[in-house]
This record gives C-alpha cells, structure tokens and sequence, in this order.
C-alpha cells in the first residue's frame, strides 16, 4: 500500500540527494531508442532537464534555448539531456519540428523522474533541472524552474564550478 501512495504523489522511495551517486547502471534510451549509459557518462557534467510535455509552448521554449546553448554547455565539460514521459516517436517528432540539437530521454515508465524525485501526474514530469558531476554524484536540484531563464541559470552554475 505505501508503495502506492508513493507513487500516486510522483514521489519514490529511493531517489537521490545532493551528494548522492547515480548508480552507473542506470540506462535510458533516447529519441532514436539508442540506450544512454550513466555509467559512461562519468568525467562530464550530465544535465538532465525534465519537462511537462512534448511540443507544448513552454517545453519548446525551454528546449530550444538548451540547444542553442549547447556549444556553451559542451565548453564546460557538460551534456545536456531533455527528458520526458513521451515515447522515442513523439520525442523524435518534437526534436525534427524544433531542430533540436540536444538528445531526448524517453521516461514513460517514470524510472528517471522516480529516482531523481521528479514528480508525475497525469502523465507529466514536473520541470525541474537534475545536474551530476564528473563523478557520478549529483550537484544540484532545481525543481520547478522556469522554462525560459532555466538553461541559462544552469550556464551560469555550472561556469561557477
């Protein structure tokens, strides 16, 4: 029964804090259903951004500014990820409309958002921005960020660092 209410309030039971390592099993397939290893990812930044919903205004304007601060990102050792509850096909969709250059992680049984305690309801993340260091451990948290100062505020740390 607990298991259920966790899980109704977007919530999960073992979700990771600041300072707390990703497990490097952790895998997640993107828009072209190629699978991301967290593992692999180690000695970069990894920004994981969550996001409502494929295609909608805000989640456009959020994903578009991450892209065109990719090279910014890139110069401060990080990769970006959008990530949502859609599938590989609405993802790619989203991606070719907007020519967004950044990967889309695809979240429909809620695994990422789960452990990174990114709420769901009626089958959206909340927007809230995950960043992990080179070693696997996660650095920041930021949860319901706005769409549009987001990928710059994340810049901005991440320069700081």
């Amino acid at each position: 029964m607990r298991a259920f209410w966790i899980s109704l309030l977007g919530m999960s039971a073992a979700q990771v804090q600041v300072g707390q390592e990703v497990p490097a099993s952790l895998q997640a397939k993107d828009e072209n259903e190629q699978v991301v290893s967290f593992g692999k990812l180690r000695s970069q930044w990894v920004v994981l951004f969550f996001y409502p919903h494929d295609d909608t205004p805000g989640c456009t304007r959020q994903a578009k500014e991450f892209s065109r601060l990719l090279p910014e990102f890139q110069k401060q050792g990080a990769v970006v990820f959008g990530v949502s509850a859609q599938g590989a096909a609405s993802h790619r969709a989203f991606k070719k409309k907007h020519n967004l250059s950044i990967p889309l992680l695809v979240d429909e049984d809620g695994s990422l958002s789960n452990l990174f305690g990114v709420k769901r309801m009626m089958g959206m993340c909340s927007r809230d921005v995950i960043v992990v260091d080179p070693q696997g451990k996660v650095a920041l948290i930021r949860q319901g960020v706005s769409p549009d100062t987001s990928p710059q505020e994340i810049l901005s740390w991440l320069r700081q660092k």
